[in-house]
C-alpha cells in the first residue's frame, strides 16, 4: 500500500528534534484503518466509533503535549478524538493547529473546552517558542502566532500574527524518520515554497501564508531530494506549493539546475509533480519542466465559464488553459483539471460550460479532469458573503467523499456550529437545482472512469454533455432505472451504471437523437467490450498468486522459446488468455483522432474493422486496431490448426502482400502476433 508523508507535520518534527526534544507522530490514517480492519472482524464490537477506539490508542501516551493538524474535512473527528485525550491527560496541553484551525481559532476555543490553545498559520517559529513558553511557566502573551485561553477569567486572547518564515532552506530536512509507514511510501512529498499572490474567493490559502509568495532555492530542493534517494530509495516526489510557476524565471532555473544535477551524476534523476496556473506556464516551459523530470501538474481551473472566471477572481482565459492542458499531454505530463460546481451566481449556462471544460479535456489521454461541488472555506470572501444563508443537508459539499463515516456526534457539531464547520455546507443556489448538479457530478465523474472516449463522443455529436445527460434522466425514470435505497453515488459507483447506460445509448440516443449512429455505435460497442474485459481481469486478479505466477510462467516460456521453435509447422497458434477480439461497425482508429482533432463525426463512414483487447492485471487494457491480413490470421489461430495448417489454408486463398508467397507472409504474420502478446505456440503433439 502507498503512503504520502505528512511533510507539513514532519517539518514541524524536525524543528523540534533540533531542539533536543523527542517527538512522537502519529498518523491518525493508520490508526483509522486499523479500526476498520477490527471492524470488520468484529474483533472488538465494543469500540464500534472511531473516537472512542483512538482514544485508546493514546491511552499509552501520556505526554504532555498533544498537537493536532486540522483540515476543513475532518474537523469534527479531530476535534472529538483531542476531546478523548483530554479526557484521559485533563493536565496535559492540547492544541490545534493547520489552516481549519487558524482561521476559526477564537469560535473553536468558545465551543470546545478540550482545547487549550491554537497555533496559527507557519508555526516553525511559533511551537518552539510555546514549548519553551510552557516548559518554563512563562507567560503566554509573549508568544505571536497563537490564541489561548486565559487562566485567571477564561478570556480568549488572539496574539498578533507570527512573523513568516523568510529563508525557507533553513528549515531542517523533516523527520520522516519518525513517520511511521514510511517504509510504505512510494512516492515522497517535499516542499517546494510558500505563498499565493492570488485572491480566489473561494481559497484559504492565500490567508494562511498571508500572500507571502517564496521558493527554496535549486541548490536546497536538489540536496533534499537526493538525501530521500540515498535514504529510502525513492526517486518520485510531490513538490508542495499551490503556485510554482508565478515566477517562470526561478522555474527555469530549477529545471536547468536538475538538468545539470542529472548531467554530472545520473543517479540524479528525479521525477516529480506540482501545482501550476495555466496562465503561469506555457508550452516551451512545460517542455523544459518535462525534460527535468515533472510527470504531473495539477491545474486549478475552476470553472469553465468565463463569466464566473471573474465573478470569483479567478481569472484565467479558458482557451489558454486548454491549450495549456493539450501541451502536457504532448509532452506526456499527466494533468489534474480540477474544477468546481456550485457557486451561488453560477446560471445553468455556467454549469454547461463547466461540463464541457471537463469533457473536452477526455480528448488527451494524460489529461484527468476532476469535478467537485463549492464548500465555503471559513472565512473565504465567498463564506463571509453567504455566511446567513448557508444550507445543511444530508449530502452537500462533497461531503460523501471525504473517507470517513460520520457518526451522530460530527452531525450536531455541524449542525449546531456552523462558523466553524462552514464547508459542511452549501452555498444559496437560486438558479440551480442541487440535486440535479450533484447527480452530474456524479455521473461525470463515473462516466469518465467507465467510458471516457464514449463521453467524449456523445458530447461533440450532441453538442453538450448536459444534453445527453438530461436525456438519460428521463429515460432512467421511464425505464424504472432507480438509485437502491436512494444512494445516488452508490448507483453511479457501480457496475451496473455502465450497463444501464450501454443500454440507453443502444436504445434510445442512438435512434432518436445521434447526428453520427455508426460512430457513437462504434464507441459504445468498444466501451462494453473494454469494461467486460476490465471485470474478468478483476476476476483473474483474485485468482492466488502461485496460481497466477503459474500462468504467466506458461505464457512466458511459450514466448521465449527461439524462433525456430515457434515456428515449427506443427506448432499450434491460439489467443493468449486475456485476448478478445471484437468487431465495430467503423473504424476506430479514425474515430479516436477525429475526437482529439474535435473533427465531426457524422460523416465516419461504415466499415466492420476489428480490434483486438488484451490485459492483464492490474494495468490498463490494450488496445490494437487489426489489419485485415492480421484478423483474418487471428481467425485461424483458434488452437486447432498447425501452424503448416493455417499456411495450406493461406495457399487455398491465394492471400499475399507486396508479392511475398502466401508461407512466407503466414510464418511472419504468426510472429508479429506472437511479438505483439496476442497469440501463444503450443508445443508439437
Amino acid at each position: 500500500m502507498g503512503e504520502l508523508a505528512p511533510v507539513g507535520i514532519l517539518s514541524l518534527a524536525a524543528v523540534l528534534e533540533a531542539k533536543g526534544l523527542q517527538p512522537e507522530v502519529v498518523d491518525l490514517n493508520r490508526v483509522y484503518y486499523e479500526w476498520q480492519q477490527k471492524s470488520k472482524r468484529n474483533q472488538d464490537s465494543s469500540k464500534a466509533d472511531f473516537c472512542s477506539f483512538a482514544g485508546d490508542y493514546f491511552a499509552d501516551r501520556d505526554f504532555d503535549f498533544f498537537g493536532f493538524s486540522t483540515v476543513c474535512s475532518s474537523y469534527p473527528l479531530t476535534l472529538r478524538i483531542a476531546a478523548e485525550v483530554k479526557r484521559a491527560y485533563p493536565r496535559s496541553v492540547v492544541v490545534l493547529g493547520g489552516p481549519q484551525a487558524s482561521v476559526v481559532d477564537v469560535s473553536t476555543l468558545r465551543a470546545y473546552s478540550s482545547i487549550d490553545l491554537v497555533v496559527r498559520g507557519e508555526a516553525e517559529q511559533t511551537l518552539p517558542d510555546l514549548v519553551d513558553a510552557l516548559a518554563g511557566d512563562r507567560p503566554l502573551a509573549a508568544i505571536p502566532g497563537i490564541t489561548f485561553r486565559r487562566n485567571e477569567d477564561g478570556e480568549i486572547v488572539r496574539n498578533p500574527a507570527a512573523p513568516l518564515v523568510a529563508d525557507l532552506d533553513a528549515l531542517p530536512f523533516p523527520a520522516f524518520h519518525l513517520f511511521p509507514d514510511v517504509r510504505f511510501c512510494r512516492h515522497f512529498p517535499l516542499e517546494l515554497g510558500r505563498g499565493c499572490p492570488f485572491s480566489c474567493t473561494f481559497c484559504s490559502t492565500n490567508d494562511f501564508f498571508r500572500r507571502n509568495f517564496r521558493l527554496k532555492s535549486p541548490a536546497q530542493m536538489i540536496a533534499d531530494m537526493r538525501r530521500v534517494k540515498q535514504t529510502y530509495g525513492i526517486n518520485s516526489f510531490e513538490l508542495v506549493h499551490d503556485m510554482f510557476t508565478v515566477d517562470r524565471k526561478r522555474v527555469v532555473a530549477f529545471c536547468e539546475a536538475l538538468l545539470e544535477s542529472k548531467r554530472k551524476n545520473e543517479e540524479d534523476a528525479f521525477i516529480w509533480g506540482c501545482s501550476a496556473r495555466t496562465d503561469c506556464v506555457d508550452e516551451e516551459l512545460i517542455e523544459l519542466m518535462s525534460k527535468a523530470g515533472c510527470r504531473g501538474i495539477f491545474f486549478g481551473i475552476e470553472t469553465g465559464s468565463r463569466r464566473m472566471q471573474k465573478i470569483i477572481d479567478k481569472g484565467l482565459e479558458l482557451n489558454d488553459s486548454a491549450e495549456r492542458v493539450r501541451s502536457c499531454d504532448k509532452f506526456r505530463i499527466s494533468t489534474a483539471v480540477s474544477l468546481m460546481a456550485g457557486f451561488p451566481e453560477e446560471t445553468m449556462d455556467d454549469l454547461r460550460d463547466t461540463a464541457a471544460f471537463f469533457v473536452d479535456s477526455l480528448r488527451y489521454d494524460h489529461a484527468d479532469p476532476q469535478l467537485s461541488i463549492l464548500a465555503p472555506l471559513a472565512d473565504t470572501p465567498i463564506q463571509r458573503q453567504h455566511k446567513d444563508s448557508l444550507q445543511l443537508n444530508d449530502d452537500v459539499a462533497d461531503m460523501s467523499y471525504r473517507g470517513w463515516r460520520q457518526e451522530s456526534q460530527d452531525h450536531a457539531m455541524i449542525a449546531g456550529h456552523p462558523e466553524i464547520f462552514s464547508s459542511f455546507y452549501s452555498a444559496p443556489l437560486p438558479h440551480l437545482e442541487r440535486e440535479f448538479l450533484k447527480e452530474l457530478r456524479d455521473f461525470l465523474l463515473s462516466g469518465m472512469r467507465a467510458f471516457r472516449r464514449l463521453l467524449l463522443g456523445l458530447h461533440q455529436d450532441s453538442g453538450n454533455v448536459v444534453d445527453v445527460f438530461q436525456r438519460w434522466q428521463e429515460w432512467r425514470a421511464k425505464n424504472g432505472v432507480h438509485f437502491s435505497n436512494g444512494d445516488r453515488t452508490a448507483y453511479y459507483a457501480q457496475s451496473v451504471f455502465p450497463a444501464d447506460f450501454f443500454r440507453f445509448v443502444r436504445e434510445h440516443y442512438i435512434p432518436v437523437a445521434s447526428k453520427a449512429p455508426v460512430a457513437i455505435t462504434a464507441l459504445v460497442e468498444y466501451e462494453a467490450a473494454v469494461l467486460g474485459r476490465d471485470r474478468e481481469s478483476d476476476e483473474l486478479a483474485l485468482e492466488s498468486d502461485d496460481l497466477r505466477a503459474k500462468q504467466e510462467q506458461v505464457s512466458d516460456d511459450q514466448l521465449s522459446r527461439d524462433n525456430e521453435e515457434l515456428l515449427s509447422q506443427d506448432s499450434r497458434p491460439q489467443l493468449r488468455p486475456g485476448v478478445n477480439i471484437i468487431e465495430l461497425p467503423a473504424d476506430y482508429k479514425e474515430i479516436v483522432q477525429r475526437l482529439r482533432q474535435r473533427s465531426p463525426l457524422h460523416d465516419i463512414p461504415s466499415r466492420p474493422v476489428k480490434l483486438a483487447i488484451r490485459r492483464t492485471p492490474p494495468g490498463p487494457a490494450e488496445v490494437r486496431q487489426l489489419s485485415p491480413f492480421s484478423a483474418e490470421l487471428l481467425d485461424l489461430c483458434e488452437g486447432r490448426l498447425t501452424v503448416q495448417e493455417i499456411t495450406a489454408e493461406f495457399l487455398l486463398r491465394n492471400i499475399e502482400i507486396a508479392g511475398v508467397p502466401a508461407g512466407k507472409l503466414c510464418l511472419a504474420g504468426i510472429e508479429i502476433l506472437r511479438q505483439q502478446r496476442l497469440i501463444a505456440l503450443s508445443s508439437p503433439g
